[in-house]
């Protein structure tokens, strides 16, 4: 009997479930069934020759990274949002966002589930997502699960970037405040020359 074994080719195709799962796994087998959607049933059946191989290519598509900055994501007819506002984000979304980040395999779901929440009202092109509530997120986490390794990748990129042009900012403030005083402290010198 041939068994029919497909894994996603890239980061668009991996599920957060998937990625969590692969990430997790004890076995090769159970890296086989979290990448291949295959049940323990059928994974058992595959020669034992192509799963280095499977697992291998697999590795290789992680290799691969592409990230997209999605401001919302739809899953099964819900539309998630990102948080529209960073500077209101509350204590408790810092703290679970922070702890979480400590095993980011292990709680990719979770911090997706802070970061993106279910949009309530849309007003144009704005929106106003789900109030932060860890009973409602681990509610949602079902659905977040399925939100992809890009889209995850993508929220780290946003902040990636963010951190960037914040550090550019300050050095350039830095520097013009630098030039500022240098200035003055000229004119002072001259000032108490003359």
């Amino acid at each position: 009997m041939s068994i029919r074994v497909s894994i996603p080719a890239d980061y668009a195709s991996i599920s957060l479930k998937q990625y969590k799962e692969f990430k997790t796994a004890k076995s090769d087998a159970d890296k086989l069934v979290a990448i291949s959607n295959l049940s323990k049933e059928d994974v058992q059946k595959v020669p034992m020759q192509h799963v280095p191989t499977l697992l291998a290519a697999f590795d290789d598509t992680l290799l691969n990274e592409s990230a997209k900055f999605f401001e919302t994501i739809t899953v099964k007819d819900t539309d998630f949002g990102f948080i529209p506002n960073l500077y209101e984000i509350s204590l408790g979304e810092y703290a679970d966002i922070s702890t979480w980040a400590a095993n980011v395999e292990e709680n990719i779901v979770k911090i997706m589930s802070v970061l993106y929440r279910p949009i309530v009202k849309r007003v144009g092109s704005k929106y106003l997502i789900e109030e932060y509530n860890s009973t409602k997120r681990a509610m949602s986490e079902e659905l977040v699960e399925q939100m992809t390794l890009e889209q995850f990748n993508g929220a780290m990129l946003f902040f990636s970037t963010l951190l960037n042009e914040l550090n550019n900012t300050s050095l350039d403030y830095l520097e013009t405040e630098v030039k500022k005083l240098t200035e003055e402290l000229t004119e002072q010198l001259k000032t108490e020359t003359t």
